[in-house]
């Protein structure tokens, strides 16, 4: 008896040990599941949720472009790139819970550059400490098709400010563009910096 009680605990346990490895590989295998930006999109719900977050994103004033599943580092999520008030917006959601994650604002000229990366799965070799535009912020803002429409619209803007513009550029300051501009009024040299595209005053001193 004492044999036979001894076999039915051994057996017992080794239920036990083989449950516990079978939950162990089926969370595995949800979590390789979804190892795929494009698991995501073959989960069914994936329209549904994008046709929800647009919705709610136009509610509060964005205008939707596209809306991306990503894998962050091994946990499904959505980005979204938008507008709103003409500025460009990368946002990232979690994955079903759509809850937000994070906001940026970006610039026009990597728009299409981060949702290619993102599209073909390189987003993780984004470091989003780094400059997104590499060190050609200026070189990537003139390349843009606007670009030469805005800077005659800053050089228009400071001269109906009363100054004389003597020289205009392009620059960056802080992951940004602006126009850097030296100016003259009354006699008096001033360097004048406007964001770009918006051209809001960031600075006005004496030179």
């Amino acid at each position: 008896m004492a044999i036979l009680s001894q076999y039915c605990k051994a057996a017992a346990l080794s239920i036990m040990m083989v449950s516990a490895v079978g939950a162990t590989l089926s969370s595995s295998a949800m979590a390789t599941n979804y190892n795929s930006n494009q698991a995501i999109y073959r989960d069914g719900n994936f329209h549904t949720l994008a046709q929800k977050l647009r919705k709610d994103l136009n509610r509060s004033g964005y205008q939707v472009m596209d809306i991306q599943a990503i894998n962050q580092r091994g946990t499904p999520a959505v980005v979204v790139f938008a507008k709103k008030n003409n500025l460009p917006y990368e946002l990232k959601y979690t994955y079903p819970g759509l809850k937000l994650i994070s906001s940026s604002q970006k610039q026009w000229s990597t728009v299409w550059q981060d949702k290619k990366k993102y599209h073909s799965g390189n987003y993780q070799n984004v470091n989003h400490k780094q400059n997104y535009y590499g060190n050609d912020i200026e070189d990537n803002i003139k390349k843009e098709a606007r670009y030469p429409a805005i800077k005659k619209s800053a050089i228009r803007k400071v001269t109906s400010m009363g100054y004389q513009v003597k020289d205009i550029d392009i620059d960056e300051k802080n992951n940004r563009g602006v126009f850097e501009i030296e100016a003259k009024k009354g006699g008096q040299d001033y360097d004048i910096i406007l964001g770009y595209p918006n051209l809001n005053v960031i600075k006005i001193e004496k030179d």
